[in-house]
């Protein structure tokens, strides 16, 4: 009974870890991310509501992008805060063995594991993919990011505009705007707003038009020019991660795709599939920690070597999974490193624990 109360503390300190850490460091770099991407008004003018609600999509592909690091930062969190206060020492005392333990440490690795398949494999995808419908229908609303001084803007397809002056009111001096056959060329200028649909009222200007091989000038006092014709330069059509798996699976041998398409559908199904079981092994070698104590002066510096190595091998699996993408034998080798490697830190971990025992 006692012993059943002690693993759920255990379960329950480390998801309050594990949820507090995901959610500072998702968080961070989410905002970060929200001021890069205020570039989707200021340069492409799509309207607030459009970044807001692109920006809500995106918070789940940031979760599983930095999941295995915060997998790595809550268990070592925890590990530190139970030998700080003693209570891993309760622990032994109470019969709980560092085997038993560590299998313990495996089953919630287990089901971290579980819960990143389930984000990296339906969530992220989903939700990346509505984010990218959301640009893909957005319509063109913030005319600042057509007219700002001095600079060729053309976040809509088919034109680009240049103007001299902008008073940021609406008034604007010497503007200069180019379509496919077709060039105004005007003096002053006004932003109009109208139902929610934005014009451009120009004055004192003349518009050259070439039509079969002759150029027609026309000069205007005051002309309207409406932007509803033109698309943001938004695209709707989904990357591979923002694909279903089943969608991946099924075109990876696609002969339309060129090898290195095919090579990113590989990568981004091994990432899926294969990457989350990282999490096994990353937990057997923090489990190594439990050996670290000042009384082993062999292994005093182990805390250091654990959690250099667990972060070393964050990085070097980023590798390995692009060298996985290359052939199907390049993934079994993989697949196989990942297995290797497993085995080789539970052969660690039982080693010590023999020493530990005979001593």
């Amino acid at each position: 009974m006692i012993k059943n109360k002690i693993y759920r503390y255990f379960f329950y300190e480390f998801f309050k870890i594990f949820i507090l850490v995901s959610l500072s460091f998702s968080l961070l770099i989410w905002f970060t991310q929200a001021a890069r991407l205020l570039e989707l008004i200021t340069e492409y003018g799509n309207p607030i509501s459009v970044y807001v609600k692109y920006l809500m999509f995106s918070y789940p592909k940031i979760l599983d992008n930095s999941y295995l690091l915060n997998f790595i930062i809550s268990l070592f969190f925890l590990f530190a805060k139970l030998e700080n206060e003693r209570e891993i020492q309760i622990y032994f005392l109470s019969g709980i063995s560092k085997t038993k333990l560590y299998l313990f440490c495996i089953y919630i690795g287990i089901t971290v594991l579980i819960i990143n398949i389930v984000l990296s494999n339906f969530i992220s995808p989903w939700s990346s993919y509505q984010g990218r419908m959301v640009l893909g229908k957005s319509e063109f609303s913030l005319i600042n990011s057509l007219v700002k001084e001095k600079n060729f803007n053309s976040p809509l397809k088919g034109l680009t505009i240049y103007v001299e002056e902008n008073d940021k009111k609406g008034n604007l001096k010497d503007i200069f705007i180019y379509e496919n056959n077709r060039t105004i060329i005007a003096k002053t200028g006004q932003v109009l707003t109208d139902n929610k649909k934005t014009f451009l009222k120009l004055y004192d200007g003349v518009t050259q038009e070439k039509l079969n091989d002759k150029i027609n000038l026309i000069k205007f006092s005051n002309t309207i020019f409406d932007f509803s014709s033109y698309k943001l330069k938004n695209t709707s059509y989904p990357k591979f991660s923002e694909r279903k798996l089943k969608w991946l699976l099924e075109n990876i041998n696609k002969k339309e795709f060129t090898e290195n398409r095919r090579q990113e559908i590989r990568e981004e199904i091994n990432t899926r599939t294969i990457k989350p079981f990282l999490i096994i092994i990353l937990t057997s070698i923090i489990c190594l920690s439990l050996f670290a104590n000042n009384e082993k002066i062999n292994l005093k510096k182990l805390k250091f070597i654990i959690y250099s190595c667990s972060f070393l091998i964050l990085i070097i699996n980023e590798f390995l999974i692009s060298y996985s993408s290359k052939s199907l034998d390049h993934t079994f080798k993989y697949i196989s490193i990942l297995l290797f490697s497993f085995i080789f830190f539970n052969f660690i971990f039982f080693k010590f624990m023999r020493e530990e025992s005979i001593k």
